[in-house]
């Protein structure tokens, strides 16, 4: 969407989504960025950047959410701070600073979580600050419902905001030992602290990342991972012959009720093939690899699983503890960013 002006709606159907990029007058700088799911109905109310580039006035970004789900992020690394706010029926949110945060709108009430960062939800003359991994509710005529807990991320550092030894092994692969292994590291990417995997070569490697969990969740309810990608470049359509060197992949290794290893994989691309010889899922790896997500080429895009405790039980592997989680990049070339990850779970 480009070029949207003040008072714009935006509606999207029920298998839909679209997405908005608040950029700088100068166009220099992504400020923050919005992720409409399906079902939702959002208005255009400000944007707008001082004058004057001495003045210390922030950029301000305002929205109308009328009825169902975005997620938006307030950009890091710019020059001047943003302050987002969000609308509903029955709140004012405002997003104070760089992070991630989930706004619904469901029939009299609003639902607001704050995945990182900081936001103020108000509401009948009350005002309450919510921090991470935090959320509340707002019915119709009412205040805020005060702090809630009850979903919390289990992993850690997947905002990347630490040093990458802080939390997560990396690791390389390649079949040409003269060859380059590829290169993992953290920076600003487009608004957002990212991973960035970048490689080169004429034959196969891979770079990636991970994470040891140990976590019990026989008894968990629910269990659903988010990240932000931005996928670059790669060579290999449809993730390559055999679908397995996606420029960027996740994988769960898990235990079974019965003792058993299992895994859950999901490949993320761009560059496509309608052959019917290349798949579009990993061939190779376990039964439960998914059909890979073809996404917008040199964009932000997020992604949110299916629940995935329902989804280990009706492939017949039900889940009892989340082993490890990993990331990682495979192929010839590639270059791909990976941010906002989160395994949220309710017990």
């Amino acid at each position: 969407m480009d070029n949207l002006t003040y008072g714009t709606y935006i509606e999207t159907e029920n298998a839909s989504r679209s997405g908005i990029s608040f950029i700088n007058p100068d166009k220099t700088e992504i400020l923050g960025n919005v992720q409409i799911y399906g079902d939702t109905e959002i208005q255009l109310l400000a944007h707008t950047t001082p004058r004057f580039k001495f003045s210390n006035r922030p950029h301000n970004i305002a929205l109308m959410l009328s009825r169902g789900r975005l997620r938006a992020s307030v950009a890091v690394g710019v020059e001047r701070p943003v302050t987002m706010v969000i609308h509903t029926p029955h709140s004012e949110i405002t997003l104070q600073r760089p992070g991630s945060y989930s706004v619904e709108v469901i029939g009299n009430q609003s639902l607001i979580s704050v995945r990182n960062g900081i936001a103020t939800v108000s509401a009948r003359d009350k005002n309450i600050r919510l921090a991470k991994d935090e959320r509340t509710t707002v019915s119709a005529g009412e205040p805020p419902a005060g702090i809630l807990f009850g979903e919390r991320n289990i992993i850690d550092n997947g905002s990347f905001s630490r040093a990458l030894a802080d939390g997560w092994t990396t690791y390389q692969n390649r079949q040409d030992a003269n060859e380059s292994a590829g290169t993992i590291d953290i920076g600003v990417h487009n608004g957002r602290t990212a991973l960035h995997f970048l490689r080169r070569g004429l034959h196969w490697a891979e770079a990636g990342i991970r994470q040891d969990l140990g976590l019990d969740v026989s008894d968990y309810q629910n269990l659903r991972l988010h990240l932000a990608t931005w996928l670059d470049f790669h060579d290999l359509r449809n993730c390559g012959s055999l679908g397995s060197e996606c420029p960027l992949m996740v994988r769960i290794e898990y235990q079974d009720t019965s003792g058993n290893r299992q895994e859950w994989l999901q490949g993320f691309y761009y560059l496509s093939s309608d052959n019917q010889a290349i798949p579009k899922r990993c061939v190779t790896c376990s039964a439960s690899a998914e059909e890979h997500v073809k996404v917008p080429h040199g964009r932000w895009y997020l992604y949110d699983s299916p629940e995935l405790m329902s989804t280990f039980s009706q492939s017949g592997r039900p889940a009892a503890i989340i082993e490890s989680i990993s990331f990682y990049a495979s192929g010839h070339n590639f270059e791909s960013y990976l941010a906002e990850v989160e395994l949220q779970a309710i017990e």
